[in-house]
């Protein structure tokens, strides 16, 4: 994503460095430059015409096929904690001796359907399409050579979520300019306008007690405007600076136990934070997540792209040859650390998909050696603990990841994070981008909820028609979030650009228009969390967010335009 802006941050830089006679000739220059470095790279597909029919009889085709289905033995059966399914489901049910067959019996909406399969793990795939969204009760039952029942019958409970049915509401206002509405919101509200007051962070806004996420995303939220609206450049780039240089001051010393690190939690004495994020900060105080380092890394190279001040590439490539350093023999890194010692609080290792972003933009960008083993090792780690097993548990800041079961807090983020790394190579093979759309339909089967849901305890918008479809976050927070609904929306917008799928490209503008259907019109606001109101505290939204909704307007906004 970090590319999508370099064009004019490099022009600005050749703009101050320049004499005017040399302007015209590095302008086209460059202008090529950028269109062959980024990510315009290849000829553009042609926008197709959305038959929503076809597209629509496409994607009931696609349902009737499980996503990663397991195989006893061989790959781990990643949905026992799973409640809801778009795509159809196979279960690890048991052998039961002496049964020969099994029949399945399905029983929703009134409706009952039988089937049978000689193992108990089959897809659901004959009768999937007939079974009605809401809720669904299955049993599975062996039988002997008599056709007698052996055993006792087997039992799932689950509900079968409404399909992708296209057209939805489109988008009244064009995507760049909804980013550029976004991005003034935080301009003008406490979320940034603190920084131009003081080069501390003001604790009003609750959540800067999270410096790498959220300095980092005010930081690259104001270098997207200061590139957008010359009338807003001097302040944004004021803030950006002022949040850069503030992390630049927390960081680490080069000879502390995890060198130019920024911490994860932040909270001076004598400040008092909401209850909720304070007992957050209360008991991490002396703790750092150790991939958050990476989020400031990225926001530093991206301010050096604007200023080419090098103090901000020193501390972003400092960063990742700490990851480098510190990364253990089978290529993994832990997931929480001491922060005043480096050592682990557990076992559980972190997911690496954005340290690999950072090493792979320092080498192809910037030139920087010594980390293609680093690479090569991380990737091989990730293929091994993750894609292959689909174990794409939650690491939050505010949870105990050692608290939960493998796969029983499974999100979007980690899935969406792997196709965002392999899909932005210049050329993924055939493995990373078959691995890559089963993940993506992971995302869409688990999170995404293309009409209202029926789970009536979940946090779900007011007005289900103004604000689905959408993606929730996580099975212990199913609140409808910008970020992951603009994260779903960038890889299935990745899957058209490398396989061009129109039902992926489909998927992806019908979720990016559920964030500019729900922008309040006057301050220009994308909730973070999409069922709140206009009249919400601005301490609800968070800046790294914003950024990710940003980033991906200005992606759906390019690819529609034939840009």
């Amino acid at each position: 994503m970090s590319g999508r802006f370099l064009f004019a941050r490099i022009f600005t830089i050749f703009e101050r460095l320049t004499k005017p006679s040399m302007k015209k000739t590095l302008f086209a220059l460059l202008a090529m430059a950028c269109c062959l470095g980024t990510s315009c790279s290849s000829n553009p597909r042609q926008i197709p015409e959305f038959d929503y029919e076809a597209l629509n009889a496409q994607a009931l085709a696609e349902y009737q096929q499980p996503v990663h289905p397991g195989v006893r033995g061989q790959v781990p059966f990643w949905n026992g904690y799973s409640f809801k399914f778009i795509y159809a489901p196979a279960f690890d049910f048991d052998d039961v001796p002496g049964a020969i067959s099994y029949i399945y019996s399905v029983t929703a909406g009134g409706k009952f359907m039988q089937f049978s399969a000689p193992t108990p793990r089959a897809a659901l795939t004959q009768v999937w399409n007939n079974i009605p969204a809401g809720p669904v009760i299955l049993s599975v039952r062996g039988v002997d050579d008599t056709c007698g029942p052996v055993g006792p019958a087997q039992t799932r409970t689950f509900t079968k979520d409404c399909p992708f049915a296209g057209p939805y509401a489109a988008a009244d206002v064009d995507y760049l300019e909804a980013a550029v509405k976004d991005a003034l919101y935080v301009h003008n509200s406490p979320i940034a306008q603190g920084w131009l007051k003081d080069a501390i962070p003001d604790m009003e806004y609750n959540l800067n007690c999270y410096p790498s996420k959220i300095w980092s995303g005010t930081i690259q939220t104001e270098l997207f405007l200061a590139s957008q609206k010359p009338e807003y450049k001097d302040e944004a780039m004021t803030i950006a600076r002022k949040a850069a240089d503030a992390l630049l001051a927390t960081a680490q010393p080069a000879d502390g136990p995890l060198p130019y690190f920024t911490p994860t939690y932040y909270c001076p004495e004598g400040d008092t934070l909401i209850w909720y994020i304070q007992r957050v900060i209360d008991l991490n105080r002396d703790n750092t997540m150790f991939v958050d380092a990476v989020m400031t890394a990225q926001a530093m190279l991206d301010i050096y792209d604007a200023t080419g001040e090098k103090k901000y590439f020193d501390l972003a490539r400092n960063i990742a040859n700490t990851y480098k350093d510190l990364q253990a023999e089978d290529g993994s890194w832990p997931v929480k650390v001491n922060w005043h010692t480096g050592e682990p609080l557990n076992e559980a290792r972190c997911m690496p998909t954005s340290i690999l972003q950072l090493a792979q933009r320092l080498q192809d960008n910037y030139k920087v050696k010594g980390f293609g083993p680093m690479i090569a090792k991380t990737e091989e780690w990730l293929w091994k603990n993750t894609i292959s097993t689909f174990n794409f548990n939650g690491q939050f800041e505010d949870v105990k990841v050692t608290d939960k079961a493998a796969f029983q807090n499974l999100t979007n983020c980690i899935a969406v994070d792997c196709i965002e790394y392999f899909l932005q190579k210049p050329k993924p093979t055939q493995k990373e981008i078959d691995a890559c759309i089963q993940m993506a339909r992971f995302a869409e089967d688990q999170f995404t909820r293309w009409n209202s849901p029926y789970d009536l305890d979940a946090e779900v918008p007011q007005d289900p028609a103004t604000y689905s479809p959408y993606v929730f976050e996580q099975y212990s927070f199913q609140c409808a979030i910008d970020a992951s609904t603009a994260g779903v929306a960038g890889a299935w917008m990745q899957i058209w650009e490398a396989t061009g799928d129109t039902l992926a490209l489909a998927k992806a503008k019908a979720l990016m228009d559920t964030l500019v259907k729900c922008q309040d019109p006057e301050t220009g606001c994308i909730p973070t969390s999409l069922y709140m109101t206009y009249e919400h505290d601005c301490t609800e939204d968070w800046s790294n967010c914003v950024y990710h909704v940003i980033s991906s307007l200005v992606e759906i906004d390019r690819i529609l335009s034939g840009k």
